[in-house]
């Protein structure tokens, strides 16, 4: 799964986003998430919450960002 994890290093997504997305990986709900979603929905929806959050639209969710966030550097840390 290093497809994963090079598409992870390739994101350019704030630091702020990526901080809170990292220390949510430590907890148990988001290894939960990364279980059961597959990584390409996983990668798909964090694309949408991207593209909303680039469009400043009023359905963009930062928690939900942090939550699919945490859940993709989960799945990755569980490859490596």
């Amino acid at each position: 799964m290093t497809d994963l994890t090079s598409h992870l290093s390739a994101m350019r997504r704030p630091s702020l986003l990526v901080r809170a997305a990292t220390m949510a990986c430590e907890t148990g709900d988001a290894h939960r998430r990364a279980k059961r979603r597959p990584f390409t929905k996983l990668l798909a929806e964090e694309e949408m919450l991207n593209a909303a959050r680039m469009g400043g639209g009023m359905g963009y969710s930062p928690t939900r960002h942090v939550q699919v966030m945490s859940a993709l550097l989960a799945a990755a840390r569980a490859v490596s």
